[in-house]
């Protein structure tokens, strides 16, 4: 096993689950970016682009 397997596995449970969390949430983050990229290029391909009353609610929405 890696030297980095190896010192997880002797941290202590709540840091194991605390460092489990943390990459969760950054892997959960960068898949969102990914659906949100691969949404934009789906739009600009199929031409299907926000109205200017829907581009204001999001942009607005972006703010809260």
């Amino acid at each position: 096993m890696h030297s980095l397997g190896v010192l997880y596995e002797t941290l202590p449970t709540d840091t194991q689950q605390a460092i489990l969390q943390e990459l969760l949430q950054k892997q959960q983050e960068k898949l969102e970016d990914v659906a949100f990229c691969i949404a934009c290029q789906q739009a600009k391909d199929e031409n299907d682009f926000l109205s200017d009353e829907e581009s204001q609610a999001f942009i607005e929405n972006l703010q809260r």
